[in-house]
């Protein structure tokens, strides 16, 4: 003979439990078993044995066990179990009878019952899945038991809990993995300034002694010593780019920033000693994009949004421009562009490339405070290896990497890391916001960050594209999240 109980337990999402122990129905005759749960889209899904053996039975009787959830006065009757005496069982199977319970639920399934066949060792594998409800956590779980007779009128007996609906919170390991350094086995470092040369109009000779040239020319010649005398330095080339403000043809101005990046290039190999084949220089025309900035930079200039559309206008040539800048109604606008922008238009900038010999981990310890950009991140990640990590000296090295070079992905990533784990969750945002925001591990440790804040929305949009770009851990953490949503 065999019957069904339908009894609800839930445990952790996607998660499938089995309890180990066994609880007694029917006066201590019947034991359920082997009870497990899974639950996933909506639904709880159980599995459990209930042993039926030594259930004693009248011939003419029908025993029946309905398993209830209940909790705060809510309940909800799965299928119940109808065992059947021998003559009971008879009838039934002679007639044809409908069910004596009205389980609403019983009409879903087809009917099974059984003859209750004495002195047989008979265990019930029983299955069923029901939707879940939030009311269901922590509730019991109670099979209630009643018996009729030939009149098929149901008596109740009585009632014994057989455990409870547990629900745990599924518990997400994130991941945000420590990201070593790409070597640098020669390392190149380059400084960009910009310097304001008084030229005499339209020409390109440089005058040491008119107006500022003098301060502006020993700058320019301190930058590049200070690099040249520097024994840890070489000096690999210099870049010259000359610029020039609108005012007169777009060609005057092209070859005139030409020739006066030159003539810086010949003073610097003059002054330094430095070869000319060395030096650059490249001449850029005419600035737009800065009189953009300085024009953007002065709102109380008169018209400023006609300046701006003119500045913009893709269908005029930059002489075009120039005039109609010129042609602006009162003139005091164009005279303001030349007294007060067009000036610092007229500039030659200047990069300095060179490169840094390498350092043992005794001197790259000496350089960590005072000179930390001569040192790579491997040289730096050395140095905090010597530390315990973890460590005041080791999380100092670690913060002074990601200072020194807030691009550097492993450097933003694992400070980032060490701030998180501080619970600072903004500065490690700020940290991962200097570094590349295309790339995968930036994104997937911006998820992390987010998450450790609280805010999921992010977190997600932050994996997902660092999982569309092929990073384990974003892809480890969505299914994370996915499972913990899941389980509430």
């Amino acid at each position: 003979m065999k019957r069904y109980i339908y009894i609800l337990c839930s445990l952790a999402a996607l998660l499938t439990a089995t309890t180990a122990f066994s609880q007694q129905i029917v006066d201590g005759t019947g034991e359920v078993k082997n009870l497990s749960t899974d639950r996933a889209n909506g639904r709880l899904n159980l599995d459990m044995d209930i042993d039926i053996s030594d259930i004693e039975v009248g011939a003419d009787e029908t025993l029946i066990l309905t398993p209830t959830i209940e909790k705060n006065g809510r309940t909800l009757e799965l299928p119940s179990v109808e065992i059947m005496g021998r003559r009971a069982w008879m009838y039934y199977r002679r007639n044809g009878e409908v069910p004596v319970t009205s389980n609403p639920l019983y009409a879903d399934r087809i009917a099974k019952r059984a003859e209750r066949k004495a002195g047989q060792k008979q265990s019930v594998d029983y299955t069923t899945t029901v939707p879940f409800e939030d009311w269901m956590r922590g509730s019991t779980v109670v099979v209630k038991e009643g018996s009729c007779g030939c009149d098929q009128t149901p008596i109740a007996l009585g009632a014994n809990a057989v455990g409870r609906v547990m629900h745990e919170i599924y518990n997400p390991q994130y991941l945000i993995s420590f990201i070593e350094p790409d070597p640098e086995p020669v390392k190149m470092r380059s400084e960009s300034h910009s310097a304001y040369i008084n030229f005499r109009v339209d020409r390109y000779e440089i005058l040491e002694n008119y107006k500022s040239n003098g301060t502006e020319l020993a700058s320019i010649i301190n930058s590049i010593d200070r690099v040249k005398d520097d024994a840890d330095l070489t000096i690999t080339s210099i870049s010259i780019e000359g610029w020039a403000s609108p005012e007169a043809t777009e060609q005057h101005n092209k070859i005139l920033s030409q020739n006066r990046a030159n003539s810086l290039a010949d003073y610097v190999t003059a002054k330094t000693g430095i070869a000319r084949t060395s030096i650059h220089a490249t001449g850029m025309g005419e600035d737009w994009a800065g009189l953009k900035r300085e024009v953007e930079n002065t709102p109380r200039l008169l018209d400023q949004q006609k300046v701006l559309d003119i500045i913009a206008d893709g269908s005029m040539t930059l002489d075009q421009k120039d005039a109609a800048l010129e042609a602006l109604v009162p003139p005091t606008i164009y005279q303001r562009l030349m007294n007060e922008m067009y000036p610092r238009l007229r500039r030659n900038d200047y990069r300095i490339e060179y490169s840094v010999r390498n350092f043992n981990i005794e001197e790259a310890k000496r350089l960590v405070d005072s000179d930390p950009n001569k040192l790579s991140v491997g040289e730096l990640y050395q140095v905090a290896g010597t530390y315990a990590k973890g460590s005041a000296e080791y999380n100092h090295v670690m913060e002074v990497a990601a200072k020194t070079y807030p691009q550097v992905v492993a450097a933003a990533v694992n400070q980032a890391a060490k701030l998180i784990s501080d619970k600072k969750y903004d500065e490690a945002l700020a940290v991962l916001a200097k570094s590349n925001q295309e790339d995968a591990r930036i994104l997937a440790a911006q998820g992390y960050a987010y998450m450790a804040k609280g805010d999921q929305a992010k977190a997600r949009e932050a994996w997902t594209k660092a999982a569309a770009k092929g990073n384990a851990d974003a892809k480890h953490n969505i299914s994370e999240l996915d499972k913990y949503l899941e389980s509430l």
